[in-house]
């Protein structure tokens, strides 16, 4: 398991900087299973980079579906991310079906099917972020989540989503993808190539701004739910408020959203971890 973990830790630095960060917080012994965790939500993220077609995406999700359902292809463990998350979904009694659910919905990623519906975008977050949430705090918690913790997992990993989403608008659209719903598309009348510039018309601004607050909201949805829960799952949260560095930024005169958001600088993501961390600490104890 050393090997695999060493891989994912160094796979998760790369690719997911503010998950890393984010386990320093968490308990040592519970570090191994959440960049376990995060490596595979990276590893199944990224498949629509590695492919120039929706065949070889499908063939690489049927091969996760079937690694983490037990009807593997090959050699599952001769993979260290499939190896390192298959040992922590055995060792802390983890449910396969998020899992699958979460492969399942990353195949929207493999084709240029607009999104229809801003629910059908919150669902994808769901799917696709909130259940990492979630399985990060059960992770720390060491128990099945409730209610509150459930609540918490879902608006927060809806915000995430949605405000990594709303960075890298001009790059999907060069990727022929459109995850700006069709339904708030048509009521701010933006035109699909409009997304394809690097300067927003007074359209694409106006749904940019939408989205926005969407995200917002779950955020603000998120935080309230947070309020006097269990202190070991904070942790799997602290990336979610990251996204607050994307607000600050997307609320300045000069922020165009077909400009891909290089991000906050290196200290100040440490520093607004470090924050926030003392921040939900304080919440959980009312």
């Amino acid at each position: 398991m050393s090997q695999a973990y060493d891989h994912c830790n160094d796979f998760v630095k790369r690719f997911s900087y503010e998950r890393y960060l984010s386990t320093l917080y968490a308990p040592i012994i519970a570090r191994p299973s959440l960049i376990a965790l995060y490596a595979f939500a990276c590893e199944i993220a990224r498949i629509r980079e590695l492919v120039n077609e929706p065949m070889p995406g499908e063939i690489r999700l049927q091969w996760w579906h079937d690694a983490l359902s037990g009807t593997d292809h090959g050699d599952v463990m001769h993979n260290p991310v499939a190896q390192a998350i298959i040992e922590t979904i055995e060792h802390h009694k983890l449910p396969r079906e998020p899992f699958l659910n979460l492969i399942s919905a990353r195949r929207f990623d493999l084709y240029s099917d607009p999104m229809p519906t801003i629910n059908d975008l919150e669902g994808y977050c769901g799917e696709t972020s909130s259940t990492v949430v979630l399985l990060a705090s059960m992770i720390l918690s060491g128990k099945p989540a409730d209610r509150q913790l459930s609540d918490a997992s879902g608006h927060g990993g809806v915000a995430y989503a949605l405000s990594g989403l709303m960075q890298t608008l001009a790059w999907q659209a060069s990727r022929h993808q459109q995850f700006l719903p069709k339904d708030v598309m048509e009521r701010h009348g933006v035109d699909a190539n409009a997304l394809r510039g690097n300067r927003s018309n007074d359209a694409v601004w106006a749904a940019f701004e939408e989205m926005v607050e969407l995200s917002k909201k779950h955020l603000d949805d998120c935080e309230s739910a947070l309020e006097g829960i269990d202190p070991s799952v904070l942790p799997a949260f602290l990336p979610v408020f990251q996204v607050e560095l994307f607000f600050n930024e997307a609320d300045k005169d000069s922020f165009e959203p077909l400009q891909v958001c290089g991000g906050a600088p290196h200290m100040r993501r440490v520093w607004h971890m470090w924050r926030t961390s003392r921040r939900l600490t304080k919440l959980s104890r009312k």
